[in-house]
């Protein structure tokens, strides 16, 4: 079979023939492509069309597993056999339908179904009871299921099913990826992923171990490093993002964006100025009226292209929309938030301005849970956290094109070597 597969990636497709086949460990590490191929396979010899994609959400499920199966080299062997109506997928005489996983309510989705194959993307990112639903789907004596995943903490599910594929369950079968097991991926790439990451994703994205969050969060920020007086662009164009409080303190980012559209360096953003209200330390609450005010008059000089903000806080939303305001409901990913600024940071395009010290304190001092930790769930202390919250909000959810990344990366370690005598070993 003359196709591009890695080694690893036939030992997963020859091995993965048990009720529960698993596919864990770091990112970019052809897993999916490898499981994907399997599943395909499993499909062909499926004596019925009760057969399930799932995605964290129905868009992800597109992306992750549907484009390859209609692009991807490595799977060109099931391609002439494969159609996407948009919604359901068709190979062969099979029906494959695609569902997403996000949150309790898609439970209903699952609830009454049967299925003989099902293929769960990004597994250890849904509802543990919906995971716990999805295994109960598996009902038939040919069921079987393919899932794929980075590592969580060590007391999740799915953790818990590999440990009893490897103490002896034959339900169970897991195969652990390492980056280094990707032969098609450059070393330049690796060594980027490896210096972008740091703590729990480093462990978990790069090394692909099941851990616990804990300790600082960006436990690699260094004020020399990555505060400027100035912004070090130009920019193109302004966001913001806004987490809102009444009790709670009240925070506003404006965010500098350049593409590299122009100069041919990359992607670049920084955290600009900031508006902050403490009502506790004022004591003194505003509306949202004058909060209003506030943020108008913030951002006015800068024509802000969106201003992003909590999605829970309707009433402050529909008072900045009467003023003309861009207003954007905020993705409130925690998690993958956190996960893009601290690579973002850590890759030399995103950066904080010394007209932030509100920022840059709760930068330094924000850490995660480890009463939460212990109990499975990844988050931060929520204390001291609006203006980040608000960052966070304008970086995860904007998503500017830009121009070379490549040109961008080059350039910036040219410049922090000159500076600093190196930037990555820090």
């Amino acid at each position: 079979m003359s196709l591009p597969l890695a080694p690893k990636q036939l030992e997963y497709i020859i091995n993965s023939t048990r009720k529960w086949n698993i596919a864990h460990g770091s990112v970019r590490t052809g897993k999916t492509v490898a499981n994907t191929f399997r599943f395909l396979q499993a499909c062909q010899n499926c004596p019925d069309s009760r057969i399930y994609i799932v995605g964290h959400t129905f868009d992800t499920a597109y992306r992750n597993v549907i484009r390859p199966i209609l692009e991807a080299p490595e799977l060109a062997l099931y391609r002439p056999f494969c159609s996407w109506s948009g919604k359901k997928l068709y190979f062969r005489d099979k029906i494959i339908t695609v569902l997403g996983a996000k949150d309790k309510g898609s439970l209903a989705t699952f609830a009454g179904m049967t299925a003989s194959l099902i293929y769960c993307d990004e597994i250890t990112l849904y509802d543990p009871e919906i995971t716990e639903m999805i295994d109960t789907r598996l009902s038939t004596p040919h069921s079987m299921g393919f899932a794929t995943c980075n590592p969580a903490h060590p007391n999740h599910i799915i953790k818990q099913w590999i440990n009893k594929g490897v103490a002896g369950d034959t339900n169970y079968y897991s195969l652990h990826w390492k980056l280094e097991d990707n032969p098609f991926v450059d070393e330049d790439y690796k060594n980027r992923i490896k210096n972008s990451l740091s703590g729990v994703f480093y462990k978990r994205n790069y090394l692909g171990e099941w851990c616990l969050a804990e300790g600082a969060i960006f436990d690699f920020f260094e004020r020399k490093y990555h505060v400027v007086k100035k912004p070090p662009r130009n920019a193109e164009y302004h966001v913001a993002g806004i987490d809102y409080g009444t009790l709670n303190a009240f925070g506003c980012v404006l965010v500098g964006v350049s593409t590299g559209r122009y100069d041919q360096m990359g992607l670049c953003r920084w955290a600009e100025k900031e508006y902050y209200w403490d009502a506790r330390k004022t004591n003194r609450q505003k509306t949202n009226s004058e909060y209003a005010d506030d943020v108008q008059a913030f951002l006015e000089p800068y024509g802000v292209r969106a201003i992003y903000v909590d999605p829970s806080a309707a009433a402050f939303k529909l008072e900045l929309r009467r003023r003309g305001l861009p207003v954007v409901d905020a993705d409130n990913d925690v998690l993958n938030g956190i996960s893009v600024m601290t690579s973002a940071m850590r890759d030399n395009i995103l950066y904080v301005s010394q007209e932030c010290p509100n920022l840059i304190r709760e930068i330094e001092t924000y850490v995660w849970d480890s009463k939460a930790a212990e109990k499975g769930d990844d988050k931060p202390i929520k204390k001291d956290d609006h203006l980040l919250d608000a960052l966070r909000y304008a970086i995860y959810t904007h998503k500017p094109t830009f121009f070379d990344y490549e040109a961008h990366n080059k350039r910036q370690n040219e410049y922090m070597q000159n500076r600093f005598g190196g930037f990555n070993g820090r």
